[in-house]
């Protein structure tokens, strides 16, 4: 029995379909109000028994701040696939971030622990990887800086990583990965999925930084193999391509048949944009742009994905087939 947490994210999802394709017996967990009808979609969208997919995962309420809970759902379990996090760069939310990404993920290492399941497989993120002074492409040996520049989001998930090692020193078989923008059909208004939901609106402007995306699918598949493959401790960059915001927002809005960005939005206006949200959501109210946010549009990010195209001889698929997957699961709804 494999377990999945956070099912119903974008990378859940498709960990769960990865793992159903390969006949696994697969349970998942889920907080109270949570969309599973998602999973149902998805599964329909890449299979024409998807119903019967999605018959055979079995389903359990819980939290990751519940260690009974957590506990509860360990049992007959061999392997553990931790998909659960939460993604925000309000700097509002930076009590939950510590609290769901840090504390969540020590939960989940000590129930593995308690409970004699020895396979962990991680998701955390780009975010958790340092910058290159030279400016050349990042990869999993540029240590983390918790400097003022840093996110309380990626400070959460550095940490929780911290917690992944405190498993594999107390006796877990533990591997990492850490994929970057991810884009695959999830839940609306969420991840990457604002960004296609916005441009399928149409859109004149665009950032002038990059980024690297890679296809959900992509990273459920390395993410159940690396498990199988890969070395304990070790992190993996899960990179389709390295993209300009400018292409991938072209991308997008030719997929979804709208005319394509042509004016950068200036960085000096990006941080006029965050200081108005932030006045204007004083009171109540999700800003649409943060500090944090404004200032990675408009940075340049190069990342270097050739250790996990290594271990795994596997080939990413690139932007375009992503978006394009993604568009067709939106069409589709």
């Amino acid at each position: 029995m494999d377990l999945v947490t956070g099912g119903t994210g974008i990378v859940g999802v498709h960990v769960l379909n990865e793992l159903l394709d390969r006949g696994r017996p697969v349970r998942a967990l889920h907080r109270p109000g949570s969309d599973r009808d998602l999973v149902l979609r998805v599964l329909r969208h890449y299979h024409p028994d998807g119903d019967a997919r999605f018959q055979r995962i079995e389903w359990v309420e819980g939290d990751l701040l519940e260690p009974d809970a957590l506990s509860a759902a360990m049992k007959g379990v061999e392997r553990v696939f931790h998909c659960a996090a939460l993604v925000s760069f309000d700097p509002r939310d930076t009590e939950r971030l510590f609290l769901h990404n840090i504390t969540g993920t020590a939960n989940v290492v000590n129930a593995m622990l308690s409970n004699g399941v020895q396979r962990l497989a991680h998701v955390s993120s780009t975010a958790t990887i340092g910058f290159k002074p030279d400016g050349s492409a990042n990869d999993e040996s540029v240590p983390f800086k918790a400097d003022k520049t840093a996110s309380a989001y990626a400070i959460s998930k550095y940490e929780a990583e911290l917690e992944v090692q405190r498993g594999i020193a107390e006796g877990l078989f533990a591997v990492m990965v850490n994929p970057c923008v991810v884009i695959g059909p999830g839940p609306a208004g969420r991840s990457s999925m604002t960004i296609m939901e916005r441009l399928r609106k149409g859109s004149r402007f665009y950032p002038r930084g990059s980024n690297a995306v890679v296809d959900a699918r992509d990273v459920a598949t390395a993410l159940v193999r690396l498990l199988d493959e890969g070395v304990s401790g070790e992190r993996h960059l899960l990179i389709g391509e390295n993209i300009s915001y400018r292409d991938l927002f072209s991308t997008i809005a030719r997929n979804a048949g709208k005319d394509v960005p042509t004016t950068a939005i200036a960085p000096w206006t990006m941080e006029l944009a965050w200081r108005s949200e932030r006045l204007r959501t004083l009171f109540g109210g999700r800003p649409l742009v943060t500090k944090a946010s404004a200032r990675t549009a408009s940075r340049q990010r190069l990342y270097d994905g050739a250790k996990a195209r290594r271990v795994l001889s596997m080939e990413f698929r690139k932007a375009d087939e992503a978006v394009a997957n993604t568009e067709r699961f939106l069409r589709g709804q």
